[in-house]
């Protein structure tokens, strides 16, 4: 009996399942960016206040978008918030509830 079909399918579902987990990890990892995102700019409300009919508005604000997305997708990638690995530990227990 040759194995070497039976081990490319085994090597086949393998890959399938690395990938689906990749793309959790990944999923959740954009999650946690999605809420840091919200925390800085909740916690930033009032720092960046600025006039509508100022000189410059429009690049100010873009300025401030540029600090606020900056500093999320630090903060997501250091993953000191936690929140994909608790979405991860979510689907690892509905997972093995299924």
């Amino acid at each position: 009996m040759d194995i070497k079909p039976l081990r490319a399918n085994f090597n086949l579902a393998e890959a399938k399942l690395d990938k689906f987990e990749k793309k959790k990890q990944d999923t959740a990892m954009e999650f946690e960016r999605m809420f840091a995102r919200h925390l800085v700019e909740e916690m930033t409300k009032g720092s960046f206040k600025m006039s509508d009919n100022a000189i410059g508005a429009s690049s100010f604000a873009m300025y401030r978008e540029h600090i606020t997305e900056t500093l999320a997708n630090e903060i997501a990638d250091q993953k000191t918030l936690g929140m994909a690995d608790l979405v991860m530990k979510h689907w690892k227990i509905k997972t093995e509830e299924s």
